[in-house]
């Protein structure tokens, strides 16, 4: 037997095994957002650690919530600008919290695919221009919740709704939590 071909062969097939690594972008959002699990505190200091500047922009937030911080920054990640708006509140006795990040330029197909390869499991909803998920997460472990779950997902530790949207030559990487 050619061990020298037994362990190319053997390199070959771990190679093949291992998921495709994130593009820079998706590590960007996933660094700031999505390993804080949209939590405003964790946000905040990601984006700190991660040299992200303050910026303006148009803030968008939750009909009905009373928000109580929010913060807007920029960074340029392997090519691309990439903007974050996160913020946090409640909306009577339900904790809302959200981060956003635009990344230009971007490709859907892409971010998409690196989005299906962070979450662990297909989006519930996907066409050309948009991908959704809805999943609750404990130790890492993200598991997807259909509709009818909704409520006692929120009650038992959050609701996460990810959402990667095309916009123009910007694609949106959207994290939304609900805690209740």
């Amino acid at each position: 037997m050619n061990l020298r071909l037994g362990a190319a062969a053997a390199a070959a097939f771990i190679v093949a095994a291992l998921p495709a690594a994130a593009s820079p972008a998706f590590d960007g959002f996933r660094g700031v957002c999505g390993d804080s699990d949209a939590d405003f505190a964790a946000v905040k200091a990601a984006a700190d650690a991660g040299h992200w500047v303050a910026t303006e922009v148009q803030p968008s937030t939750m009909e009905g919530v009373e928000v109580s911080e929010s913060l807007a920054r920029t960074v340029a990640v392997g090519g691309a600008k990439l903007t974050v708006f996160a913020w946090h509140g409640t909306k009577g006795a339900v904790q809302v919290s959200a981060c956003t990040v635009r990344v230009s330029p971007a490709k859907q197909a892409d971010m998409a695919a690196d989005a299906k390869g962070w979450v662990g499991f297909a989006p519930q909803a996907a066409d050309a221009a948009k991908a959704s998920w809805q999943f609750t997460e404990t130790a890492g472990a993200r598991k997807p919740v259909q509709k009818s779950d909704f409520t006692a997902a929120a009650a038992a530790g959050g609701l996460n709704f990810f959402t990667v949207k095309a916009d123009g030559p910007e694609i949106i990487l959207d994290l939304l939590k609900i805690k209740s």
